[in-house]
């Protein structure tokens, strides 16, 4: 069946940037302040995708906690220290530099505190100002429904909207999806879980919950040495009342103390590429949340009066296609700390993606009560061309969706790696139009150098 419509209208920019979340909006930002006229089409009605939509406010792979100096060192740089300075500025997220490590509600381990939890509604206000600030032409509720490509290049693309479909050419696009939607809609060779079969890490809905008695959490937690109070989970699911597949609580306090969010749910065999799957996750989603507050009042210290707060607009992913790249990071390249002289993408952020059947363990990491403390690395670099699909000359992927091994995955998806993804994609851009080439042509060392000179650690 084929199906057919006209065009009510057709934008031309330098640079369409599609997905706006942590890494298409610094994508964006970056491209507009050197100089290109950029549009950012985001499905939703809000800024931040998994940050904000998708409840994650604890922005996590921007700092480090380095343990043998005693502190918080900063390791990404460039927008994800300017927009989590700012709400710190406004009294909208919680400065790990500030936090009392041995007292931590903010994940227990010192390596969970140097995140940064903030407010979600401080969070969406601030990124629409700074994308209002940069001119950049936002297009809300509007989603990429086809591209049109000729000689390896995307020529326009379209999307749909209220009054139809829209297309919007440029000289170059950027997928910030997360799912590297564009590109597999581009024809461009994705994969998507684990070899075999080919099952991805399980999904959370992400719960809000207030109310919550921290001091009396934190002092069990460190009484008991216990992160994620696995003996209360195993004295329940003893007794049959723990049913879920997860068997830990992951509890996080956020910018009012008593207000925690809850990302304790583990939700297997869902596929963030199928709505189906997506439908049925926010229902079993929301059914979980519920259930598992009422466990946490009943036998969890310092959930006696919690309520639930939010429940988030869309099921977290963590895993979906990643695009088969002109480049590659394998698990041994990661844990060997190799380096690339067109290094854009870094991280320090540990191994974390769970078996897609068992929630509570990571093949990278074992289990809560069996961890593997034989895996340690200082940082993971990505090359430039893990950002570029095989056969399309225009367009670069950043976020969750690169060409790297799924274990690679892991430290790569978080906060802060995506921030600088997002910020290499905009300066490739940039380059691209000012050399007059393609994004497949261009010389990664001059990304990784102009990286350094806006002061990403990379």
């Amino acid at each position: 069946m084929k199906f057919s419509s006209d065009v009510y209208a057709v934008d031309t920019y330098d640079l369409v940037v599609c997905g706006g979340g942590a890494s298409g909006i610094c994508a964006a930002v970056t491209a507009s302040r050197l100089g290109l006229s950029v549009a950012l089409i985001e499905r939703s009605g809000t800024l931040g995708g998994t940050m904000t939509g998708g409840g994650v406010c604890h922005l996590l792979g921007g700092r480090r906690w380095d343990n043998e100096k005693h502190k918080m060192i900063r390791e990404v740089g460039g927008l994800f220290d300017e927009i989590t300075d700012e709400l710190i500025r406004r009294g909208k997220a919680i400065d790990p530099d500030n936090i009392n490590v041995d007292y931590n509600p903010h994940g227990w381990y010192p390596r969970m505190g140097a995140g940064v939890p903030c407010d979600i509604e401080a969070l969406k206000l601030y990124l629409d100002e700074l994308i209002l600030k940069e001119n950049i032409n936002l297009f809300f509720f509007t989603t990429v429904i086809g591209t049109d490509v000729a000689d390896k290049k995307i020529v326009r693309i379209f999307a749909s909207d209220q009054r139809g479909i829209r297309a919007f050419e440029a000289k170059s696009f950027i997928d910030a999806t997360g799912d590297a939607q564009i590109a597999y809609l581009s024809s461009a060779p994705t994969l998507k879980g684990r070899d075999g079969d080919h099952l991805m890490t399980p999904a959370t809905l992400i719960a809000h919950i207030d109310n919550v008695d921290i001091d009396e959490y934190v002092r069990y937690q460190n009484e008991h040495q216990s992160p994620k109070l696995v003996e209360i989970i195993n004295d329940l699911k003893e007794k049959g009342i723990w049913k879920f597949p997860f068997e830990i609580l992951l509890s996080i306090a956020l910018n009012d103390k008593d207000v925690c969010m809850l990302n304790t749910e583990r939700l297997i065999k869902v596929d963030g590429t199928d709505p189906g799957s997506l439908s049925a996750s926010m229902v079993e989603g929301r059914k979980e949340n519920a259930e598992l507050l009422e466990l946490l009042r009943k036998y969890f210290p310092g959930f006696r009066n919690a309520r639930l707060r939010w429940t988030a607009e869309r099921v977290g992913i963590r895993e979906s296609r990643r695009i088969d790249g002109r480049a590659y990071v394998t698990l041994e390249d990661a844990e060997n700390g190799r380096e690339y002289d067109d290094a854009v993408i870094r991280t320090t952020y540990n191994f974390d993606l769970p078996d897609p059947l068992r929630p509570s363990f990571d093949p990278m990491l074992g289990s809560v009560n069996h961890p593997d403390t034989r895996r340690r690395h200082t940082s993971i670099y990505a090359p430039y061309g893990v950002m570029l699909p095989k056969n399309i000359d225009n367009i670069i992927v950043s976020g969750r969706c690169i060409s790297v091994c799924r274990e690679v995955l892991g430290p790569m998806r978080v906060t802060g790696p995506v921030m600088m993804a997002g910020q290499a994609a905009g300066i490739a851009c940039a380059i691209a139009k000012e050399e007059n080439t393609d994004l497949s042509l261009l010389d990664g060392r001059k990304v990784t150098l102009k990286l350094r000179a806006m002061g990403l650690k990379i």
